[in-house]
This record gives structure tokens, sequence and C-alpha cells, in this order.
């Protein structure tokens, strides 16, 4: 439950920030949230269910954050979504690199992969590599927009609204993948 509840809130950054914003200073904010940030690491470090190099984005994202309540800086608030979307692309990328990618290892969680599947959830990773790239370049864009809504609305909805639209393609390209197999393999 309180696991659930700091990722909650984490989810809720952009809107906590903007309206955090409007009523205190950059470095309580950033305080509160280096916080957060610190208890949900401390309670999931000992989980199952880590990526390997997921703790790249708890430390830049805690450096970011702590630079933000030191600083009292807005700008470095709004940073936190490109520090943690450009930490996903190394993780993901480097996970090409050296495999298994993350895609396989949370694929690995609910079943066996054979070497189509292996094959398939690297192919989803170098998509989400490029989802990555797309939505930190738009990220970063409004971070400099003069109106904070455009940043909010990005960074708290419609980056959201794209990761769900990724997540949902794969699955309806996944389940037809996995028929198509399995009618080649009855074939054979």
């Amino acid at each position: 439950m309180k696991k659930a509840l700091l990722a909650g809130l984490l989810l809720l950054y952009p809107l906590v920030v903007y309206f955090g914003l409007q009523f205190s200073e950059p470095a309580l904010v950033g305080g509160v949230f280096a916080v957060v940030l610190l208890l949900r690491h401390w309670l999931v470090k000992d989980s199952k269910a880590t990526i390997p190099h997921f703790h790249v984005m708890t430390i830049s994202g805690l450096g970011l954050l702590l630079f933000a309540t030191f600083a009292n800086s807005e700008l470095a608030l709004k940073f936190y979504p490109v520090v943690i979307n450009s930490c996903f692309l190394a993780v993901f990328a480097y996970s090409l690199y050296k495999p298994p990618s993350v895609v396989e290892i949370i694929a690995r969680k609910f079943e066996t992969l054979d070497a189509h599947g292996k094959k398939y959830t690297r192919a989803v990773t170098k998509v989400w590599c490029g989802f990555f790239i797309i939505n930190g370049v738009i990220a970063t864009a409004t971070v400099f927009h003069p109106d904070p809504k455009v940043w909010l609305t990005y960074n708290g909805l419609i980056s959201y609204l794209l990761m769900g639209l990724v997540m949902a393609i794969e699955l309806i390209i996944r389940k037809w993948q996995k028929a198509k197999n399995k009618a080649n393999e009855m074939a054979d």
C-alpha cells in the first residue's frame, strides 16, 4: 500500500509541482519530492521486481531534486520529467547492448520466452527507446515554454496517455504475434 501511494505521488509530480509552485518556494516542493523518492527507493530496494540499473533513476532524480531544493530552482523542478525519461532511455538502450533487454526481463516475470519471444522483446525495447527520445525532446521543449500549463499538460497528461497508447498497441501486436507463431507451429 505504501509503495503504491508513493508511486502514485511520483506520477502526480507535474500536478503537485505546478500547484505547489503557486503556493510555496521551489525548495519546499523539491525537498518533499526528494523525501518521497528516497522513501520509495527504500521500500522497493529489496523487491524481486527490480530491474537492473533502475537505481540510475533514483540517483539522478534525487540529485536533481536536491539541486532544486538547495538552489530554490523552479527550472530544475521542471527538468525532473526530462531527467527520468533520459534515465529510462539509458537503461533500456543499455539493455540492448548488454542483454537481456528490459522488456525481456519484465516479460519473463509472466511467461517463458522462446527464441521468437526474445527477438520480439528486443524489438519492443527498441520501440520504447524511440519513444523515450521523442518524449524527451518534447518534455524538454515544454520546460522552456513561457506558459507553465503547457509543461503541466504534456508532462502530467499527454506523455502518460502516449505511454499508455504505446503499451496498448504493443499488447495488441503481442497477442497477434503469439497467435501467428502458434498457427505456424501447428502448421509445421
